[in-house]
């Protein structure tokens, strides 16, 4: 009898080991679901709201923007919750980077846009050669700078006029006598100064200096003088210090002139309103307002004033400024307080 029960009591121990290992791997495997379940789990948390824009732009050589800056909407989320991937990114260089945000356990791709709105900072000068020889367009540069940090991009200015009207050819430039050229500075990212006058002296006399001064040639419809306490100038025309034929001042070349510095401008607006989070669809119109400015005679053309207008989507002007030729703006209205 003894025998027996002790025989039981050993069968009982062994079904109880039994009981606790198939419980515990249970315990186990309960325990090991829920850690995967929650390290593989990428839903944001009840009422957290996350949505991403596209991309998000910076000025190269700029900051790195503020995490809530990638998102067009962001709630119950905390900034610890945000982590932000920026390997491989090249502040100093433009382009497009790929760049991985997550929040929470969620990943999103995003790409930074390094972008360059900086017109170049050009410096020029007058030069003077023997009569025969060749120049181009950088020998009269000083100095040019560019934000980008690239080599800037010095072109003669092929929308010149003459006074009445027609486009000047710059190598017709071979007789001696000193000459008004016309130069502008881009870069890679298509910024481009407003034309900037230099003069080129073509002498038999190996020792000629530049002349600096030159005395402007005979007006046929006056000089450039123009009441500048009414007009602000955009786009200047005038050659030599002589205004233009006024007959002209919707040929086709005049008109490029002007509609060439409205499009660098509405391009240069984007840009700002992408780097300040405002939503595109949040702007209704972008209005481009051209006058002729004629001379004080009233007898030439000597440039065009260019005013920007941007509304709203609530039919209200938020931009309402001026164009100079230097690229500042002379604001009437500034609701983002552009530059």
């Amino acid at each position: 009898m003894a025998k027996k029960f002790f025989k039981q009591k050993v069968r009982n121990k062994k079904r109880t080991i039994t009981q606790i290992i198939i419980i515990s791997v249970c315990v186990i495997g309960i325990v090991a679901c829920f850690f995967i379940a929650h390290y593989f789990n990428t839903k944001l948390p009840e009422g957290a709201v996350a949505e991403l824009r596209d991309s998000v732009a910076i000025e190269v050589h700029g900051d790195l923007p503020e995490k809530a800056t990638f998102f067009s909407q962001l709630e119950n989320v905390d900034d610890k919750d945000i982590t932000i991937n920026y390997e491989g990114v090249d502040k100093d260089k433009i382009g497009d980077y790929p760049i991985t945000i997550k929040v929470y356990k969620k990943k999103y791709k995003v790409t930074l846009r390094i972008v360059d709105t900086t017109i170049p900072e050009l410096t020029v000068k007058n030069i003077a050669i023997l009569e025969g020889a060749e120049y181009k367009a950088s020998d009269f540069v000083e100095s040019c700078t560019d934000n980008s940090n690239e080599d800037c991009q010095i072109t003669f200015y092929d929308l010149a006029l003459d006074q009445d009207g027609q486009k000047i050819d710059y190598a017709n430039y071979k007789e001696v006598g000193t000459y008004p050229i016309q130069i502008i500075a881009s870069d890679s990212s298509k910024n481009q100064t407003t034309p900037v006058t230099v003069y080129l002296t073509i002498s038999q006399d190996e020792n000629q200096k530049p002349v600096e001064n030159p005395e402007p040639t005979s007006c046929k419809y006056g000089n450039d003088t123009y009441d500048s306490n009414k007009y602000i100038m955009a786009a200047k025309v005038s050659e030599n210090g002589c205004a233009l034929d006024l007959n002209l001042y919707q040929d086709e070349n005049f008109v490029k002139i002007i509609n060439n510095v409205a499009d660098n401008e509405v391009k240069r607006l984007k840009n700002e309103f992408q780097k300040l989070e405002v939503k595109s669809e949040s702007i209704t119109s972008v209005n481009q307002l051209e006058k002729t400015i004629l001379n004080t005679t009233g007898k030439g053309i000597v440039g065009y004033s260019l005013q920007i207008q941007v509304i709203n989507s609530d039919n209200e002007i938020v931009e309402d400024y001026f164009l100079k030729l230097d690229g500042s703006r002379v604001f009437t209205v500034n609701k983002y307080n552009l530059k």
